[in-house]
């Protein structure tokens, strides 16, 4: 699956799904936010791009293995930002949470 693909399919999902909350993963990150809607805003937004607003960028090396309920060691080695570019070229995975 081509790199554009993968952006047209994202959009898709968020079409049909109605939700824009968005799971990124790349190699050596997680990242959670709502996927910016380009469409009503971005005259000359980049195809290869994918902008993600409240993102909690979060590096997969430095996850606890914490299994208590209420376990929130994770807050601590993740950053927010309003936000973000993401290059869809660096995705390895994602999902979008309805």
């Amino acid at each position: 699956m081509s790199k554009q693909t993968i952006s047209k399919a994202i959009k898709k999902i968020v079409e049909k799904t109605g939700s824009n909350k968005i799971v990124v993963i790349t190699e050596n990150l997680k990242i959670n936010g709502s996927l910016y809607n380009e469409a009503k805003r971005c005259e000359e937004c980049h195809e290869d791009i994918i902008t993600m607003t409240d993102a909690l960028v979060c590096r997969l090396s430095d996850y606890c293995t914490c299994e208590d309920d209420n376990c929130n060691c994770d807050d601590y080695v993740c950053f927010r930002y309003d936000w973000l570019n993401i290059n869809i070229n660096s995705i390895v995975a994602y999902t979008i949470i309805a």
